[in-house]
């Protein structure tokens, strides 16, 4: 499931248990539209758990400097 689209490539780093433990996902080209796209496996994820997530932008080697939650309904 594509679940994430961005302007640049990426890294994104996130976690369903607090950060207790990290995953990376690196974003892949979408030729033709200039976005890139992250997939999750979304499908594992029961109903009331927490994704966080950040970026990691590549080009720059920044970190976004934010955190954020999303709620899976």
């Amino acid at each position: 499931m594509r679940d994430s689209l961005l302007a640049a490539e990426a890294t994104v780093i996130w976690s369903m248990d607090g950060w207790a433990r990290s995953n990376k996902a690196d974003t892949t080209h979408e030729s033709g539209l200039d976005l890139w796209y992250a997939d999750f496996p979304t499908a594992e994820w029961p109903d009331g758990s927490v994704l966080e997530f950040t970026f990691l932008w590549q080009k720059d080697q920044r970190w976004q400097g934010h955190n954020w939650q999303v709620r899976i309904l």
